[in-house]
């Protein structure tokens, strides 16, 4: 039985076709639950020990215009104490370790 990883994601844009794309992102390829906004989104979803990192960066790839978009997930697993915050912001190269 693998730990299971608890990921709480938020992201904002104000382009609405971002804000789409991931909302649909995370909902087709990790079962997300998803509250999605005019301008933002907040998420939850589980994953296998750690933070998902090669899904999210297919994810920040595929975002159509990363310019203003701003994104952060922290993940937590209870069961070895593991704990990480990553963090995308705007114009960047993608995913950064807190």
């Amino acid at each position: 039985m693998a730990n299971i990883c608890e990921n709480t994601f938020f992201a904002s844009s104000k382009k609405p076709e971002n804000i789409e794309y991931i909302s649909k992102f995370l909902i087709d390829n990790l079962e997300a639950d998803v509250s999605e906004y005019d301008t933002y989104l907040d998420a939850y979803f589980d994953s296998k020990w750690t933070f998902p990192e090669k899904i999210m960066d297919e994810l920040y790839k595929g975002i159509p215009d990363k310019s203003d978009v701003y994104m952060h997930c922290l993940s937590v697993e209870y069961g070895c104490l593991y704990h990480a915050l990553h963090v995308v912001e705007p114009n960047s190269e993608g995913w950064q370790d807190v």
